[in-house]
């Protein structure tokens, strides 16, 4: 076709469509057009990359633990006062809540590193925090896929020197997170128990913010919750009182000369393989820490003398501070549940003797993923508070809950 006459179909098509539109459809309505916010809304909060799994506690409840990652991006210095978690979204209903001095016991500073960990009361502008959260459920059904969360803050003054608009940065904001917690459905690792015998305490366990669940380390390209679950068990003489002596800095954890491991409580006692198992990891000739002094050491011998046994279906198991010299597997063994494989001692980062154990999806403690666990046999004896034990809930045998922070409990005789 010419050009000329292409040129005047087209013009035709186009007036015959405009004509078509005209007459077949009236022009949309008009209407203001959608406006951006007054204001900008400086938190960018995102849930840590590990699922939780409910798991049940000493307290015969079930608990769902996890971090969220605050960025503060705005010029202004954030107070986070209270944070809901919602079930299933932001309309659903609130089943958890944590405000005031609670939000803050949950808080820690990314990049800040004391030991043990400090919480915040603030986020500096440009600064991220990590909420060290749980929800507590009564049953199972009761715990939901997915948890959205209402976050409240405060917000400082703005520093000098910033750009006008600036000035859109708001004294206080509510704001509901985009990102979700998605809930694992997996059930926790049934286990038997790591040592034996009576009177052992959580000392640093689930859930609340402690040298655990503070270990919030970038590894491997996150921020890794590498102690979530892990339990540092100590042997207390739970008849003494007060427990803790808060003005002398000492607890009833030894009875001797405090400067000696053997005056300890906790040290060479039989440390038990939890399940059938094969030794894929032993370390055992590193030097026992004096009490209440700390080692020069690299991060990799941080656990001191230890363990890794293979559990199966990608679990590990995961002993440290042993007593130098006592493990008794080798790489390769084949290990059955209740056998001892290693003695506690004080070896590697620790203050005074303990075992510190946990579950694990690789036989790398620091970049592995931490897993939930259960005992099936155990006795609760109760709560430990500096001046006596609290036996609330009633004490007495229990199968298939997780010690919680300061649970005192007795494991089966040999």
């Amino acid at each position: 076709m010419p050009r000329a006459r292409l040129a005047a179909a087209l013009l035709a098509t186009a007036l015959a469509l405009a004509a078509c539109t005209t007459a077949g459809a009236a022009p949309p309505p008009a209407g203001p057009a959608p406006q951006d916010p007054a204001t900008f809304l400086p938190l960018v909060i995102t849930p840590n990359d590990q699922a939780p799994s409910p798991v049940r506690g000493t307290d015969g409840r079930l608990h769902v633990v996890y971090e969220l990652q605050v960025l503060n991006a705005g010029p202004r210095a954030a107070t986070v006062t209270s944070v809901e978690s919602l079930a299933d979204g932001p309309a659903g209903r609130v089943v958890g809540s944590v405000t005031g001095p609670q939000v803050t016991a949950r808080s820690l500073l990314v990049g800040d590193y004391p030991l043990p960990p400090v919480p915040v009361t603030e986020i500096p502008g440009g600064g991220t925090a990590l909420l060290i959260l749980e929800d507590v459920y009564d049953t199972p059904e009761a715990v939901p896929a997915t948890t959205a969360h209402r976050v409240r803050a405060t917000f400082g003054p703005l520093p000098p020197g910033q750009a006008e608009f600036a000035q859109n940065f708001p004294a206080s904001s509510e704001q509901v997170t985009r990102a979700p917690v998605r809930v694992d459905g997996r059930a926790p690792v049934v286990i038997g128990p790591p040592l034996t015998g009576p009177s052992w305490v959580a000392v640093n366990a689930c859930c609340e913010l402690s040298p655990h669940r503070g270990a919030m380390l970038p590894l491997d390209g996150r921020i890794n919750g590498a102690e979530r679950y892990a339990v540092d068990w100590s042997r207390f003489d739970l008849a003494r009182r007060p427990i803790v002596d808060l003005a002398a800095g000492t607890q009833a954890t030894y009875a001797g000369d405090p400067a000696r491991n053997e005056s300890y409580f906790t040290f060479d006692q039989p440390v038990l393989a939890v399940a059938d198992a094969t030794v894929v990891s032993v370390v055992g000739e590193l030097p026992e820490a004096p009490p209440r002094q700390f080692l020069t050491l690299p991060v990799t011998d941080l656990g001191g003398n230890r363990v890794v046994l293979d559990l199966g279906n990608g679990v590990f198991a995961f002993y440290a501070h042993l007593k130098t010299g006592s493990p008794q597997v080798r790489v390769g063994d084949r290990v059955r549940r209740g056998q001892e494989i290693a003695r506690t001692g004080n070896s590697g980062n620790t203050s005074e003797s303990h075992l510190h154990f946990q579950l694990m999806d690789s036989p790398q403690p620091l970049t592995a993923t931490n897993l939930p666990w259960v005992i099936d046999t155990l006795t609760y004896v109760g709560t430990v508070t500096p001046e006596t034990v609290v036996a609330d809930p009633p004490p007495g045998p229990r199968s298939g809950e997780l010690p919680l922070i300061y649970s005192a409990v007795d494991f089966p005789p040999r």
